[in-house]
């Protein structure tokens, strides 16, 4: 067997295919024309959307988005200890803006114009009242982010505490893991 040279057995060739269409019959439509084939092919990669159904597309990717980097920055083990600290606590600041707003409008009634003056000394009777809790849960988180997470950097922590000890309770977001007064 030499390495140049043809095999002593010819292989046998293959048979033909039949054909898919018998000969002489018709197609179940003609021809798309280069036009009409392009044209199909880039409303299938880029489907034509009415406006209602393209905002609906974007505001869809934008929560996606949101999600996704909320959830990154509030998976901080500094931001769960400050969530869990100021949700086990009462705190008088979360009712600030229905007493704040009673208090505004008791100042507007006529009919106690003599009385003006103690509706103001209790509006910032109140704000001192928050302030010092504000203060008070500041030390003690410090505290305690220290005993949990030492070396952990406080930046930005403080208003994130008083953000969520304004906010009501049930429309904190993430929603409180544990009750009032309970341990964490």
């Amino acid at each position: 067997m030499s390495l140049f040279k043809k095999s002593a057995e010819p292989e046998p060739t293959p048979e033909p295919e039949a054909s898919v269409h018998a000969p002489g019959g018709k197609k179940s439509a003609p021809t798309p024309t280069r036009r009409e084939a392009e044209a199909a092919r880039r409303a299938r990669l880029n489907p034509q959307l009415s406006p209602k159904e393209a905002r609906r597309r974007e505001r869809q990717a934008q929560y996606a988005v949101r999600d996704k980097q909320f959830a990154a920055a509030e998976a901080s083990p500094a931001r769960t200890l400050m969530r869990d600290h100021v949700d086990a606590r009462f705190n008088p600041a979360e009712f600030a803006m229905p007493i704040l707003l009673g208090i505004m409008a008791a100042t507007l009634i006529p009919a106690l114009l003599p009385h003006i003056q103690w509706f103001l000394y209790a509006s910032w009777a109140y704000i001192a009242v928050m302030v010092a809790d504000v203060v008070l849960m500041w030390r003690s988180y410090k505290r305690l982010l220290a005993e949990r997470h030492p070396g952990t950097p406080l930046r930005g922590l403080l208003m994130y505490g008083f953000n969520r000890q304004m906010t009501f309770r049930r429309w904190r977001r993430p929603a409180p893991r544990i009750k009032r007064g309970e341990a964490y």
